[in-house]
């Protein structure tokens, strides 16, 4: 089964006052950067986009897209932040070429 590296990108729709300050509050523990097999999830202090990274394994493209779309719209959701224009983009880590000098 092909590797893929997804990248989910949303934005923050208007959060109140008291949603700010927790994001605010747990800025610190979403501010790494790479892709992992359980999710990173980053935002910054501006609290107007985040970015959700994933490594998934899929049969096809698709399947991969709406499957780390729909794992971020979970974190979101359990979480009580509310968020809007979630799309990815997956890269397929078995088609990328290295060249060697």
């Amino acid at each position: 089964m092909p590797t893929y590296r997804v990248l989910v990108n949303g934005k923050f729709d208007r959060p109140d006052a008291e949603t700010r300050a927790r994001l605010l509050a747990e800025l610190s523990d979403h501010q790494a950067i790479g892709f992992t097999e359980d999710g990173l999830f980053t935002y910054s202090a501006h609290l107007g986009a985040f970015t959700y990274r994933i490594t998934l394994r899929g049969e096809e493209e698709r399947e991969v897209l709406d499957e780390a779309e729909l794992k971020v719209m979970e974190l979101l959701d359990a979480k009580g932040y509310p968020y809007r224009d979630v799309a990815g983009k997956a890269t397929c880590m078995d088609d990328i070429k290295i060249r060697r000098r």
